[in-house]
């Protein structure tokens, strides 16, 4: 098959590098370059890797509100009407789960939480590709190798040099996992609709420190608050079942830190 990924980031990198393993033909893009690439070429899958997170964190989403809803709510949109328009191109989308808040049990629940401009820029496009195309909802993505994106190494850093927040239990990604089974999905040619691509289980921040043999100082509700410009979304999503435990992936991923 004809992959086009979209976005050069952390996520684009690990779809390129798999499906180029799996021995697909793979163009890679900016996003920049997305529309004119899929009006002018033939593909089978366009898969959306590109977004507006936030460097070092959601926080700086908040900086650049019209950057943010353009990159994460308009540019996925632009990307299934000009997938529509190819016959027998599709689209798969790299979501996000932070769209929640709380204990969710329905992968097609809609979008509950609003407490940050990066949460409703996702949302938005959410619900508009629920339809349109193979939705991925990662949440706090991480690997077992010291980058500047894995959520191990933001804990760790955030340990090391400030303090961590336990807010409740979250569910997390092993964002190479995911990528497998993305990929999987893709050459299955499953249904359009929601894929949770989160680890099975939840963990909440005293439980991750402990698995992580870190001992951080910890900020109280009214210090987070005032230390940070967003909120932050603290939910559980039922997983896809071809996701592993989420305390057998975050241990492997630690070790292999470590090691």
């Amino acid at each position: 098959m004809h992959f086009l990924v979209v976005g050069r980031g952390w996520t684009g990198k690990k779809v390129f590098k798999e499906l180029l393993n799996r021995g697909h033909v793979v163009t890679f893009c900016s996003h920049e370059d997305a529309i004119e690439t899929i009006e002018n070429n033939r593909f089978d899958w366009v898969v959306n890797c590109a977004g507006k997170t936030g460097t070092p964190n959601v926080d700086a989403c908040e900086k650049d509100k019209q950057g943010t809803i353009e990159a994460n709510a308009i540019f996925p949109a632009l990307l299934a009407n000009a997938c529509d328009k190819v016959w027998g191109t599709r689209l798969a989308h790299f979501s996000s789960g932070c769209i929640y808040m709380g204990d969710i049990d329905d992968v097609d629940a809609p979008p509950n939480y609003f407490g940050s401009i990066y949460s409703v820029s996702k949302g938005v496009s959410d619900v508009y590709l629920g339809d349109k195309a193979q939705v991925y909802r990662i949440r706090m993505p991480f690997t077992g190798l010291d980058e500047s994106k894995n959520y191990l190494t933001k804990v760790y850093n955030y340990a090391k040099n400030g303090k961590l927040i336990d807010a409740g239990e979250n569910s997390l990604t092993d964002l190479d996992e995911a990528v497998t089974v993305a990929c999987d999905l893709m050459e299955s040619d499953e249904p359009n609709g929601y894929y949770n691509l989160v680890n099975k289980g939840s963990v909440n921040m005293h439980e991750l420190a402990e698995l992580m043999g870190i001992q951080p100082q910890w900020f109280t509700a009214e210090e987070f608050k005032a230390a940070t410009a967003a909120g932050r979304s603290t939910c559980t999503i039922p997983a896809y079942e071809g996701m592993s435990d989420i305390t057998t992936a975050l241990t492997r991923a630690i070790a292999s830190m470590k090691s």
